[in-house]
């Protein structure tokens, strides 16, 4: 189930080329305001903190989270999986996390952490 990602030129044998297919899990990039996972991404722009101690976390800009500078974090991709869930790539590790956009938009991640959007 790969989608074909670009086409490149054969190095072994100059004038041919072959297709670059993507397996499922490199598929799942973040997706621009011009895909269709951009709609979630964009309600859930703004400053986020932690709701256990209203700690504040960071902004979700564009497509990533861009942490406070206490957190020496670089920005993290963020991007809707299917409907109501999102994934964060943090320091190389996957994070996935269920939005609830009615009221206050929150965002509960799978360890238990709920993130809160002021």
């Amino acid at each position: 189930m790969g989608a074909v990602c670009c086409i490149q030129e054969d190095v072994d044998s100059p004038g041919t080329s072959s297709k670059i297919e993507l397996d499922e899990k490199q598929s799942s990039a973040p997706v621009t305001a011009a895909g269709s996972a951009a709609g979630m991404v964009d309600q859930l722009r703004g400053h986020w903190t932690r709701k256990e101690d209203n700690m504040s976390l960071g902004t979700i800009s564009g497509n990533n989270m861009v942490w406070e500078t206490v957190y020496k974090h670089m920005p993290s991709p963020i991007w809707e999986v299917h409907g109501d869930r999102v994934k964060m790539n943090l320091a190389g590790e996957e994070h996935f996390g269920k939005v609830t956009l009615s009221g206050t938009a929150t965002i509960t991640w799978e360890d238990g952490e709920v993130w809160v959007r002021k």
